[in-house]
């Protein structure tokens, strides 16, 4: 990609030149003093002068497509790591009980994904939602795993190892964190949501298109 400025000096000395030859070439234009070697670089001058300007105009057209196809890939990376069961388990799965181990697996690869992401999203607004969706994630993440532990046989539970039975205060902190997960839970899937569709919006004129799996409809 030429930098800016030898193109911005480019444009000038052609535009000087063209004008250059004009002036050459005589004005007003005198048919009887016809020049034929001003003419030559007059029309010389008009075509590089047009070359220039669409060389110009091209150039920054695939910049800015490879800017937001980078973005697209990106996205279409993370749709991978939250994908339509981990984004089911967010929106409509109440926190039980017991829950499976493997049901939060998604935020653990999102926050893996972004503690080595070292190329932001060209896109700023992009980058903005997905900076505060995996803040969130990250805060979720941590709360819930501050609460629940692995029972060993592929589940989670909040329930104490040996003797399952707590005090009816202990049951009703417990019963209040849980809403509080749940309440983050779905806002998370909300969170997913705003920065799909606004990743969608925003790369819309990249040569590639973000990936889609129905989300309204999704199953575990």
């Amino acid at each position: 990609m030429v930098p800016e400025k030898p193109k911005r000096i480019a444009r000038i000395g052609a535009i000087l030149t063209l004008l250059g030859s004009l002036v050459w070439v005589q004005w007003p234009i005198d048919l009887t003093k016809f020049n034929i070697n001003a003419m030559i670089l007059l029309v010389g001058s008009f075509v590089v002068w047009v070359s220039i300007e669409l060389a110009d105009s091209s150039g920054g057209s695939d910049a800015n497509d490879n800017v937001m196809s980078e973005d697209v890939d990106k996205i279409n990376s993370l749709l991978k790591l939250i994908d339509r069961n981990q984004f089911y388990i967010l929106k409509y799965k109440e926190i039980q009980i017991y829950m499976e181990d493997d049901d939060y697996a998604g935020l653990l690869n999102l926050i893996a994904y972004r503690e080595s992401d070292i190329f932001p999203f060209h896109n700023q607004k992009v980058q903005l939602l997905y900076e505060q969706v995996c803040t969130d994630v990250r805060e979720f993440y941590s709360e819930f795993y501050g609460l629940y532990t692995s029972d060993g046989r592929g589940r989670s539970t909040w329930r104490p190892m040996g003797d399952p039975y707590v005090s009816e205060e202990i049951y009703k902190k417990v019963r209040g964190k849980i809403a509080l997960l749940n309440n983050k839970a779905s806002k998370l899937a909300q969170q997913w949501e705003e920065l799909i569709n606004v990743s969608r919006q925003e790369l819309k004129g990249a040569s590639k298109s973000v990936e889609r799996y129905d989300m309204q409809v999704a199953q575990g």
